[in-house]
């Protein structure tokens, strides 16, 4: 095995380690998206546990060490698939944090997102949405972010095939509106980027 298949295997045996929903498939995404982006900031909405904190922290590590901004409030709250999320999730995600060496590239943001966005300066080169899978609240993700999105960012949603949740409804309006363009599917995560 070479140098670079060696150092691939180990983040995503790290990745591995931490709970969460992304496919094998979805890391391998996340990683290569991670890994092409140079300067500005790659921004997470939904962190949970940190499974795909940790594989866009590792691929900016291992790349060009663009900080990775978490935010989530990791308050107590029932997503729409009936999934209980609660605030012992954050310790379990600043642990995971640690333990797969990613906090120093890691900013955490316990705010809403749009909270987040309303103080943003940066601009931002890879957005990813796993927040709150209600319609109006991926459709407000997208509309607080937009504005940050630099010339050729992507944005990627998971959870964005089935066409009874918000990300893929979300996506659809967007695409329509002429905003967006879709760039790739994988798994249950589509990729999009700003049109224009």
């Amino acid at each position: 095995m070479s140098a670079p298949e060696s150092e691939a295997a180990d983040h995503f045996r790290i990745v591995a380690s931490v709970e969460g929903w992304l496919g094998d498939d979805e890391v391998e995404l996340l990683y290569r998206l991670a890994s092409n982006v140079t300067d500005g900031a790659i921004v997470e909405i939904g962190s949970y546990r940190g499974k795909s904190t940790v594989t866009l922290a590792l691929a900016s590590r291992h790349h060009h060490r663009v900080p990775v901004y978490a935010i989530d409030p990791h308050e107590a709250f029932t997503g729409v698939m009936g999934f209980e999320f609660r605030p012992v999730d954050r310790t379990e995600f600043l642990r995971n944090l640690l333990r797969c060496e990613v906090s120093e590239i890691v900013r955490v943001v316990n705010l809403t997102s749009c909270a987040a966005a309303a103080g943003w300066t940066q601009p931002v080169r890879l957005l990813w949405i796993d927040g709150d899978h209600r319609h109006e609240s991926v459709k407000r993700d997208l509309d607080c972010w937009e504005r940050h999105l630099a010339p050729g960012a992507l944005v990627a949603l998971h959870d964005s095939t089935d066409p009874s949740l918000g990300p893929r409804q979300a996506i659809r309006e967007a695409i329509e509106a002429g905003r967006f363009t879709q760039v790739e599917l994988v798994g249950l995560t589509t990729v999009l980027t700003r049109r224009g």
